[in-house]
């Protein structure tokens, strides 16, 4: 088949995909509407495997569009051909009841990096949810409509699956060589951030000052990791950890990390300090911690208060006052209990754990990106189905470990769980 995106008038950005126990290879890849919220306790997701792009982006010109070959091209380069497949397996092993993907097109738009539009040249793992080339084809409202309609909506879909979840896989597939063209593992386990990999710490532009960032050294227990690594080399599947690349800060599984810890320190301090709960100058406060795609122009007008010394909106500034005084209480509050809040929180069997495996493309299908043609290898079902049962055991494990924990670290309070999400309070 040629790999041709699908233009619709009826995208379904987010996707709970049932299972079930059909057999049929393309129940992964086509999908059928599940329940509105899982209770399923590890979530397994795809956000580069859609195919669908708005037909309003381009309207009667779609056509036109997406066959220019770079764009054409560039559909091909970017989809991650197979990981739907993998997802449906695996979550079928683990006993869940479906899987969940981003329909959207990755070349359209990225949910695995930060909000906003790529400069020219700018760094495959540095590069913003937009970028080139169909970046340039999309008009300035087009664009603000992409993040506000699409990326802010899947944010929010997230935020509700991630809810009281103990584990978190995001299923990838990858390229089979690197740039250098050396041939790359057939399959990766990704658990730790970029900036952490290359630094040892997270720059405080990145997220809000307060966060720690030892907690992206790794964003998965290490015992699940190794043990996933040993199982899957004692198949035969040649696997690395962390290579050949690692998270970037904008990717779903380190704004999930920042977003449970600031949730975490939220429920310490107001069991502390009960009566801060509803004063507005802390609740302004949380709003711009876990603000942690910064969709929020609220958030960012006390970032910029808090941290660049700018002044308040006019009329606000008794309320910038009064968070500031609550930021400045909370840090206190961290600093004075660092020790025992990490050491509670990061080696905790109840800190919620994210994991993203990278499966090598080839295994899976058979590419031509010259002539954009794309088909899934005959046993492509096959080798899903292997590389899935090879991961069950460790993750059922896993999870029944975590369901025994004797020492509770509840990130998300009932109260957070029962009621919607604002627009801001995103992963």
């Amino acid at each position: 088949m040629y790999a041709k995106p699908e233009v619709t008038e009826h995208l379904q950005l987010v996707e709970k995909v049932a299972v079930g126990d059909s057999g049929d290879p393309s129940a992964g890849l086509r999908g059928e509407p599940g329940s509105s919220r899982a209770t399923d306790g590890a979530l397994i997701f795809t956000i580069h495997d859609g195919r669908q792009i708005p037909y309003h982006l381009f309207g009667e010109r779609s056509a036109e569009v997406l066959a220019q070959p770079e764009i054409a091209k560039a559909y091909v380069r970017e989809r991650d051909w197979g990981a739907n497949l993998v997802a449906r397996h695996l979550a079928r092993e683990i006993g869940a009841a479906s899987f969940s993907r981003i329909n959207l097109a990755r070349v359209v738009m990225d949910f695995g990096r930060f909000p906003g539009c790529s400069s020219v040249g700018e760094e495959y793992l540095r590069r913003h949810a937009l970028f080139p080339p169909i970046e340039h084809c999309l008009s300035e409202p087009t664009r603000y409509e992409l993040l506000s309609q699409y990326y802010d909506a899947a944010s929010r879909s997230f935020v509700d699956q991630f809810a009281r979840r103990q584990l978190s896989i995001a299923v990838h597939s990858y390229d089979p060589c690197n740039a250098t063209g050396t041939e790359r593992p057939e399959i990766s386990l990704v658990a730790r951030s970029l900036e952490y990999q290359w630094t040892s710490t997270m720059p405080p532009y990145i997220f809000d000052p307060l966060f720690p960032p030892e907690l992206c050294e790794s964003t998965c227990q290490r015992h699940l990791t190794y043990r996933l690594l040993a199982d899957l080399e004692q198949e035969g599947w040649r696997t690395a950890l962390n290579y050949p690349y690692i998270m970037p800060e904008g990717s779903v599984e380190i704004r999930a990390q920042v977003w449970l810890f600031f949730c975490y320190l939220r429920d310490q301090f107001l069991a502390a300090f009960p009566e801060c709960r509803e004063q507005p100058g802390y609740q302004r406060m949380w709003q711009l911690l876990l603000d942690v795609t910064r969709r929020s122009g609220e958030a960012e007008r006390l970032r910029g208060y808090l941290h660049r010394y700018r002044e308040p909106p006019k009329g606000s500034k008794r309320l910038f006052a009064e968070a500031r005084r609550a930021y400045g209480a909370l840090t206190r509050f961290l600093s004075e209990n660092r020790k025992r809040l990490l050491a509670d929180y990061r080696f905790s069997a109840k800190r919620m754990s994210c994991l993203g495996i990278e499966i090598r493309k080839d295994l899976l299908a058979e590419i031509d990106r010259d002539l954009c043609f794309v088909r899934l290898r005959p046993d492509a079902e096959r080798t899903a189905r292997r590389i899935a049962a090879c991961m069950a055991p460790a993750v059922k494990s896993f999870l029944k470990d975590f369901e025994s924990a004797d020492e509770p670290v509840d990130v998300l309070s009932s109260e957070d769980a029962a009621r919607p999400l604002a627009p801001s309070v995103v992963v």
